[in-house]
């Protein structure tokens, strides 16, 4: 937390107080920023991240290894050391969160990859890693919206909405710090209610260049 400047800190404390997260809000908020205040190319490139993951196939789910290289920009699929799939970096079009520990990969021009984590903290480290990888790809795009910039584009407006999640049997309203980019809208769980409160926080990217984004 005190990584950040007494400005940020401020910022958050303040939000604490107004009631506009909670505790554990401002914990992964704080988390997020210090991420940000990084230099996520320098943090990344040449990093490579491996995850033991369960891939749905055959109507049974199989374990694979998931390896997210920045260093060749290329995730792989791995079952038993032999790499079964890989995929450029510019291929992967979105990340989809959906229950407990499960989670999809959404593709350029190929079928999406259901896949569950073997823990809510994984998932939550995975998910974020795909984050900049799709972040990566909404820079590299010919009207170098970002300087340049590969990894991280510009903050273009940020603040906090609460989302509707229809949760059996009521419906429940789940507060979230979304940060809209030039081509996508990243949201960022941080109000957990109900049932929910121990659960990890949510991250999620919806990609907003792909043509089929209505509001």
């Amino acid at each position: 937390f005190f990584q950040l400047s007494q400005e940020k800190i401020l910022k958050i404390m303040n939000m604490v107080k107004n009631k506009e997260v909670s505790i554990e809000g401002a914990l992964h908020l704080a988390q997020k920023e210090v991420y940000a205040e990084k230099d996520s190319q320098d943090l990344l490139t040449g990093s490579q991240f491996n995850f033991i993951i369960y891939k749905h196939k055959h109507y049974r789910w199989q374990k694979r290894i998931l390896q997210i290289d920045f260093n060749t920009k290329t995730i792989f699929n791995i079952e038993k050391g032999i790499i079964k799939k890989q995929f450029p970096f510019s291929q992967v079009k979105a990340c989809e969160d959906t229950e407990r520990r499960r989670f999809s990969i959404v593709f350029h021009g190929r079928q999406d990859y259901e896949l569950e984590a073997v823990s809510l903290d994984d998932k939550r480290k995975i998910t974020y890693l795909l984050s900049r990888v799709i972040q990566s790809n909404s820079c590299k795009r010919p009207a170098e919206s970002c300087s340049g910039r590969a990894a991280e584009c510009d903050v273009i407006h940020e603040g906090l909405l609460d989302l509707q999640q229809n949760t059996f049997p009521s419906t429940e309203w789940v507060k979230y710090l979304v940060q809209l980019r030039e081509g996508e809208l990243t949201l960022y769980c941080i109000g957990l209610g109900g049932k929910n409160k121990t659960a990890d926080p949510v991250t999620n990217t919806i990609n907003l260049s792909g043509g089929n984004v209505s509001v």
